[in-house]
C-alpha cells in the first residue's frame, strides 16, 4: 500500500510539473505573440484608425436633411456629389466627369461609370435622379434647389437638369453637401425617416456606429472610385469643451481637432509636434432679430442695439485677429462684397435716442440666446455689458448646440447669436439667410420678408451673367444694412489643428477637409 502511494504521489507530481512547463510554455508563446503584433504595429508605415474632434456631435448623417456645418464635416466622409469644390472652392467633377449646358435651362450631367455604394450596388442616373428630387423637397435643403424643375434620366449614366429659368449658382449649389448622392435603394429600404441613421453612400468612408453625444465611427470602403484610403478608421469625437480638444491633440488622443481656442492658437503654432490652419472664410457671426417677435418688429429698436454693440471690440478682444469686424451682410471672402453706405460704429448717444423713438425710453429686459461655445459666449458677455449702457438688460441663455440649432429655426424667440457658413457665390450666403421663401429651418431664422429684397435676389438667382448678379448682391447689401433684420457682427476665420504627421490633409476655405488622398504616418 505504501508503494502504491508513493507511485500515486510521483505521478502527481509528475503531472504538476508538466502542468506547469504546459502553461509556462503558453504564457511564452502567448507573449511572443503579442511582441510580434507589437513589432507589426510598429512596421506599419500608417496609422490604420485616427481621430477627429469636434465641438458638437452631428445632427444628422442624411445629407438632404441636414442644416449645420457639425453634421456636414462626417456626411462629406459618407457621401460624395454630383460635383465638388477644390481648396478656392472653385466646382470640380466628382460622381460626374463631365457636363454640357444645353441651354440657359438644361445641363447634361455624364456620370462615371461601375461607381459603388456601400451596399454593393452600383449608382446609376435613377440614383441621381432620387437624390436631387429629395433635395429639391427637403425643408431643410430646397433652397439650393427649388429652381430645379425637372432631373430626367437619359440613360443608366446620363441626366438631364432643367430649371425653370436660368440658373446661376446651379453648378455651386450641386457641389454643396445637400447634393450628395445617396442610395435610392437604401432609402426606401430603412424609410426616409430613419436613413438618418442608416447612411449609404459612395464615399471613401462607410458608416460603423453612432453613439449620440460621444461619437461617429466610419471605416474604410475599399471599393470606392477615388481608391482605398490608408486610414482605415476615422472616429468623430465630440468634446465639447475647446480645453479638452486641445488636450486630446496634445496627448495624440486625437490626430485632428476643429474650432481651436484663441486663446490655445499660439501653443499649436509652437508645439513642434502640432500644425494651425486657418482660412478666412465666407463666414459670419450675427444677432438676429426675430420678427414674429413684437420688440423686435421695430426697426428702430433693432438700429439702437446695432449702435450699441462695438463689433471692433468683439473682434480684437474675443477673436485676437482671428476675425475681423464685419461691415456688411455678405462676407469679405465673397466676390460681390461691398461696403454698404449705412453702418453702425458704435454711438450710445444714438442708439439711446433711437431706443426713445422706438417706445423704450425707460429700457427694456430682454433675453440674449447662444449655444455653449466658448468665444460665443464670451462675445454675449460683452455684448451684456455694451447694452446695459442704453437701458437693455440682456439675461444670457445658454444651450446645447442641437437644441439650438432646432430652437432658433422656430418664431417667437429673443435675441439669438448665431453664424452661416456658405460658399463664395452670393446666393447662398444671402438667399436662404434673407428671403420671405426661406422663413425658418432654411435659414431665415429672423422671418424677414422684404419683397423689393426678394425681387433683387430672385434677379440675381435666374441670370448667369456674374457681373449683372454681382450689381444685384450688392444692391441687396445695401437693402439688408439698412434694414437690418439681423446685425453681422464678425466675420470669423475658420481653423483646424493637425498633429504634423497628418500629411495630405486639404483644410478648404469654406472650413471643411478633404481626406481624399490623407494619410497619417506611424509616429509619435
Amino acid at each position: 500500500m505504501e508503494n502504491k502511494n508513493k507511485v500515486i504521489k510521483r505521478i502527481g507530481v509528475a503531472a504538476v510539473a508538466a502542468a506547469v512547463i504546459f502553461f509556462t510554455g503558453m504564457n511564452v508563446i502567448a507573449t511572443d505573440k503579442k511582441t510580434e503584433t507589437k513589432k507589426a504595429e510598429i512596421a506599419k508605415p500608417y496609422k490604420e484608425n485616427i481621430v477627429i474632434a469636434s465641438k458638437a456631435d452631428a445632427k444628422t448623417l442624411d445629407p438632404q436633411r441636414t442644416i449645420d456645418t457639425t453634421s456636414n464635416k462626417t456626411i462629406r466622409l459618407i457621401f460624395n456629389g454630383l460635383l465638388s469644390l477644390d481648396k478656392d472652392l472653385n466646382v470640380q467633377p466628382c460622381l460626374a466627369e463631365s457636363w454640357e449646358a444645353v441651354d440657359d435651362t438644361n445641363t447634361v450631367f455624364h456620370l462615371k461609370k461601375g461607381v459603388k455604394f456601400h451596399n454593393g450596388d452600383t449608382m446609376t442616373a435613377e440614383d441621381v435622379k432620387f437624390s436631387i428630387d429629395r433635395a429639391r423637397v427637403s425643408n431643410q435643403t430646397a433652397y439650393l434647389y427649388k429652381p430645379i424643375t425637372e432631373v430626367t434620366v437619359i440613360d443608366e449614366n446620363t441626366v438631364k437638369i432643367t430649371t425653370e429659368k436660368p440658373f446661376g449658382p446651379l453648378l455651386t449649389n450641386l457641389a454643396q453637401t445637400q447634393g450628395c448622392i445617396v442610395s435610392k435603394r437604401a432609402v426606401q429600404e430603412v424609410g426616409e425617416e430613419n436613413f438618418f441613421q442608416h447612411p449609404v453612400g459612395t464615399g471613401q468612408y462607410k458608416f460603423k456606429e453612432w453613439i449620440p453625444g460621444d461619437r461617429i465611427i466610419v471605416e474604410a470602403f475599399d471599393e470606392a472610385f477615388q481608391g482605398a484610403p490608408k486610414v482605415r478608421q476615422i472616429t468623430m469625437r465630440t468634446i465639447t469643451e475647446v480645453s479638452n480638444r486641445m488636450i486630446a491633440l496634445e496627448t495624440g488622443e486625437a490626430d485632428i481637432a476643429f474650432d481651436i481656442g484663441i486663446m490655445d492658437k499660439e501653443a499649436v503654432k509652437n508645439n513642434k509636434n502640432m500644425e494651425f490652419l486657418e482660412v478666412a472664410s465666407p463666414s459670419s457671426l450675427y444677432l438676429g432679430f426675430d420678427q414674429t417677435t413684437p420688440e423686435y418688429q421695430n426697426k428702430k429698436l433693432r438700429q439702437a442695439i446695432a449702435y450699441a454693440v462695438d463689433t471692433k471690440v468683439l473682434a480684437d478682444a474675443v477673436f485676437r485677429g482671428s476675425a475681423i469686424a464685419a461691415d456688411s451682410t455678405l462676407p469679405k471672402a465673397c466676390p460681390a462684397h461691398i461696403t454698404p453706405a449705412k453702418q453702425y460704429d458704435q454711438d450710445i448717444e444714438k442708439a439711446k435716442q433711437l431706443m426713445a423713438e422706438a417706445g423704450y425710453k425707460d429700457g427694456l429686459n430682454i433675453e440674449l440666446w447662444v449655444n455653449d461655445d466658448g468665444p460665443r459666449t464670451d462675445m454675449c458677455v460683452i455684448m451684456q455689458e455694451q447694452l446695459k449702457a442704453i437701458g437693455i438688460n440682456a439675461e444670457i441663455k445658454i444651450f446645447e448646440w442641437g437644441a439650438y440649432v432646432s430652437r432658433t429655426a422656430q418664431p417667437n424667440k429673443q435675441l439669438y447669436l448665431l453664424s452661416w457658413n456658405s460658399t463664395s457665390d452670393g446666393d447662398a450666403a444671402l438667399y436662404a439667410l434673407f428671403h420671405s421663401t426661406q422663413q425658418g429651418l432654411s435659414g431665415n431664422r429672423s422671418y424677414y420678408k422684404n419683397e423689393k429684397l426678394d425681387e433683387v435676389l430672385d434677379k440675381a438667382r435666374y441670370s448667369v451673367n456674374q457681373e449683372e448678379r454681382t450689381k444685384m448682391y450688392q444692391e441687396a447689401q445695401e437693402i439688408l444694412q439698412e434694414d437690418i433684420p439681423h446685425y453681422t457682427l464678425v466675420y470669423p476665420m475658420l481653423n483646424v489643428a493637425i498633429r504634423k504627421n497628418v500629411k495630405d490633409m486639404v483644410f478648404r476655405n469654406d472650413g471643411y477637409i478633404s481626406v481624399e488622398n490623407m494619410y497619417v504616418t506611424n509616429e509619435k
